[in-house]
């Protein structure tokens, strides 16, 4: 049975190149308002959802926003295909539940592979992504585009916990409480578990930075 993708853009020549990148591979749907997006996605309840943001009546962040607040879709990853650009737009989208943010054009051999790769992790209430990286609490690895990152049980431990703050600082004392609970380290120990943690996610997208006298905050790098 055909992997369902529900593809959300105003532009017909978008949903005719989808059509023709997806159609005979997946079983795709195409719609192109935020409202009749929202609609068939209630109905049709795909396993991945490709979203324009500059959309009609209801824009792609509120829609990706209302999407998150959906028990039957909260776990559906989204990829935003979209002609916005910079920094602060890929921000408000990941922060708003976007897995994923390719820009137009596009390569269509890019998004392929994405969607491949998304549909072959799956959603689950134990995965959780950030930008292109997938953490996967029950089995304590994380995932690049589909590809283990070699990360020690602490290393993953404190991705973990800085992954509840995207954006925000984390305390020294948090990931101390959360990744050593009982065992008294120094923080010392804590940077440089951090700072071997901060080289392994170099390249995916994924920054770490310490903020001085405060702790550590983790962000999604726009691509």
């Amino acid at each position: 049975m055909k992997k369902k993708i529900l593809a959300i853009d105003d532009s017909e020549d978008i949903r005719t190149l989808l059509n023709h990148i997806l159609g005979e591979s997946y079983d795709l749907v195409t719609e192109s308002t935020g409202e009749y997006g929202l609609k068939t996605a209630l109905i049709f309840k795909p396993e991945l959802i490709i979203l324009d943001l500059g959309l009609p009546e209801m824009d792609g962040f509120e829609l990706c926003n209302r999407f998150r607040s959906l028990p039957d879709l909260e776990e559906v990853p989204i990829i935003i295909l979209s002609g916005q650009k910079g920094p602060e737009v890929h921000t408000k989208a990941y922060t708003l539940g976007a897995d994923n943010f390719i820009e137009k054009p596009f390569n269509h051999d890019e998004l392929l592979a994405l969607i491949k790769s998304k549909l072959r992790l799956g959603g689950s209430t134990t995965r959780k992504n950030l930008g292109e990286v997938t953490i996967d609490l029950k089995k304590g690895s994380a995932y690049f585009k589909g590809d283990k990152i070699d990360l020690t049980p602490k290393e993953f431990k404190i991705l973990a916990v800085l992954s509840l703050k995207v954006g925000q600082v984390t305390t020294r004392e948090e990931i101390f409480k959360k990744v050593w609970e009982k065992t008294h380290v120094s923080d010392r120990v804590i940077d440089n578990h951090v700072t071997a943690l901060r080289k392994k996610m170099m390249n995916t997208g994924i920054l770490i930075e310490s903020i001085y006298a405060e702790g550590y905050k983790i962000s999604i790098v726009g691509r």
